[in-house]
């Protein structure tokens, strides 16, 4: 399995641990460990970009939704211009090998 294909794994992972454990806003913040997550890079760079916000009380953390739903949206852009960036060097590789 790739790299790539691990840390989507884990960030989905995590998403669906914060939504089954109810901590989906501040009022409903829970502690990493209560809800079976590890504070590793993977969960750090999720947090830097606002997907896990810390709760009203020390070392509690839940979901914002919407940032959620931006940061997997991003992710699909970037699979997506991916895809039609290897589709257009492919093109062109077959194109140029064709004179």
């Amino acid at each position: 399995m790739s790299s790539e294909a691990y840390i989507i794994i884990k960030q989905n992972e995590y998403l669906k641990k914060f939504r089954r454990g109810g901590a989906v806003d501040p009022a409903r913040a829970r502690p990493l460990a209560e809800l079976g997550v590890r504070p590793d890079r993977i969960f750090r760079r999720m947090a830097d970009k606002d997907v896990f916000r810390p709760g009203p009380r020390p070392e509690t953390f839940y979901i914002d939704e919407s940032t959620a739903v931006d940061f997997i949206a991003a992710r699909r852009r970037r699979a997506f211009y991916t895809l039609l960036l290897v589709l257009v060097v492919l093109a062109l590789a077959f194109f140029l090998n064709r004179r």
